[in-house]
């Protein structure tokens, strides 16, 4: 973590327009020995294979974050989230200034693809694109002006009370008629399975509407900046059903008894993070064949994506970063406990990700198996584009002498209004950070620190003495854990829009 923070000239535009246009693909909670270019054995992601073919795969990247809001707010900056602020401590980051502001201001344009949840426009990191388009979930608002159903019958979750709550919220609402429809629509849909199936192909919609922004881009000179956000593999692990192997939970032999199943497990969630609950063989066994599922239905869109870059002729002046936001726990028992998902934990399982980069004469080959971190994406993006960058920061070639002595990631535990009011929240609150150094690893948890030795090949770490590690190395993992500063316990910004609390509910968060 430590070199030279240089710059390559200012913003204006290089003479020869030879700056490239960026497509960054980020896939949730994607794991990187759940790909091929990671794990030779899975066959169930083309795309990602074939741009790692193409492009320069980056063998150990790590994330500077285990959940989405750091994570991502560190892709768009290059910082670390004690240098940006935006943990479960405190959304916001600080100061709104990222990369994409940055490339607006140098003449590219900027458009957002991506769900609502954690990185849409109502966060400081989600802005300063020309285009935001959003795309999570089913339809709860078929007609504008109507209430969204969701405020209809918020507080309330099936049966003759559903239809009364939202009869009478919508006569009382502004819009009486125009309401009546949306909860209408929205129940015609439901009985038809129209909305578990809006909900498992939102990602589709995104491809679609890259494809079409790709279209606009071709009468324009201009290069652009595109993010892509991708919620698949997240939990609750729901997949089209052309996608489904034919594994199931225990005890269910339909759809619907394993949508069932999964939403207990959901609510389970807080349980399971905390070791009251322990999953079974045949539960891991159902969820990491789940999760592979998820895994080649969001490859799936990404070589839709990839094919309409290609079909409209930006490949080639086009840098493409594939990268994951964080991975995801599948059942690793630790302490006792079945870790799932993707919080109270700074485990490899959770850091690790893929990062492919394709760019000709930049990332066009030769695999490297440095140390890198996803944040340093923001200052490769920086460095192409002739803005000022940070080359310790940086995945190009001519920037990897300098020195990084160690990879950092970060945790300020759960965000405080998240575990229900029942469950003891000392062990969630306490915030964590993990260094990473070689074959070496050292936690901090709250006040302990735990070592550890890491098997890449594996992609799992064995706790070992600290005293294990060798002099020069556990210095350096001390020093750069002294770099994190742990948050303040203080609450976090309460300030979150209805429709993303709502989201957070459906995707395990609260």
């Amino acid at each position: 973590m430590t070199g030279p923070t240089g710059s390559t000239g200012g913003a204006d535009a290089p003479a020869d327009g030879s700056r490239p246009n960026v497509l960054l693909l980020v896939v949730d909670a994607c794991r990187a020995d759940y790909t091929s270019p990671y794990a030779p054995g899975v066959d169930w992601t083309p795309a990602f294979e074939a741009l790692g073919r193409e492009g320069t795969v980056f063998e150990r990247a790590v994330s500077a974050a285990p959940w989405t809001l750091p994570s991502v707010t560190s892709v768009l900056t290059g910082d670390y989230p004690h240098e940006h602020g935006a943990t479960s401590r405190g959304f916001a980051m600080r100061g709104e200034r990222t990369v994409v502001h940055q490339l607006a201001a140098a003449g590219y344009r900027c458009v957002h693809l991506s769900p609502t949840t954690w990185i849409g426009d109502w966060l400081p990191q989600g802005r300063g694109f020309d285009r935001v388009e959003e795309f999570t979930g089913p339809q709860h608002r078929r007609f504008d002006g109507g209430r969204d159903v969701r405020d209809l019958t918020e507080g309330v979750s099936r049966g003759i009370e559903w239809y009364a709550t939202a009869i009478r919220r919508s006569l009382s609402s502004s819009s009486p008629l125009r309401s009546l429809a949306n909860a209408a629509a929205f129940k015609v849909s439901e009985a038809t399975g129209d909305v578990w199936a809006d909900d498992v192909r939102a990602s589709e919609r995104a491809a679609t509407v890259a494809d079409d922004c790709f279209a606009s881009f071709a009468d324009d000179d201009r290069p652009f900046f595109a993010y892509v956000h991708l919620m698949d593999p997240h939990l609750p692990f729901y997949v089209p059903p052309e996608f489904a192997s034919d594994v199931r939970p225990p005890g269910c032999a339909t759809d619907e008894e394993e949508r069932e199943y999964v939403r207990v497990l959901m609510d389970d969630l807080w349980e399971i993070r905390l070791g009251e609950r322990t999953l079974t063989e045949a539960e891991i066994r159902f969820l990491r064949a789940r999760y592979a599922d998820e895994v080649a239905y969001a490859d799936s869109v990404v070589g839709r994506v990839l094919e309409s870059l290609d079909r409209h002729g930006h490949a080639e002046e086009t840098l493409v970063v594939l990268t994951g936001d964080h991975g995801e726990h599948l059942g690793e028992a630790v302490a006792g406990r079945t870790l799932l998902d993707h919080q109270t934990s700074v485990r490899l399982p959770l850091l690790r990700v893929p990062l492919v980069l394709r760019y000709p004469g930049e990332f066009d080959g030769d695999d490297r198996d440095d140390l890198v971190q996803t944040n340093y994406v923001a200052d490769t993006v920086r460095a192409l584009a002739e803005l000022e960058y940070r080359p310790s920061r940086s995945l190009l070639d001519r920037d990897a002498a300098y020195t990084r002595d160690a990879a950092l990631a970060e945790y300020a535990g759960v965000v405080a209004s998240h575990p229900p009011d029942h469950l003891p929240t000392d062990r969630l609150l306490r915030p964590r950070a993990t260094a990473i150094a070689g074959e070496w690893k050292l936690d901090r948890v709250g006040g302990e620190r735990r070592a550890a030795r890491i098997d890449w090949a594996a992609n799992r770490e064995v706790a070992v003495d600290e005293g294990n590690l060798p002099q020069a190395i556990r210095e350096t993992l001390a020093a750069t854990l002294d770099d994190a500063v742990p948050p303040r316990r203080e609450s976090a910004d309460g300030s979150i829009p209805s429709d993303v609390e709502r989201r957070l509910e459906d995707l395990g968060y609260r």
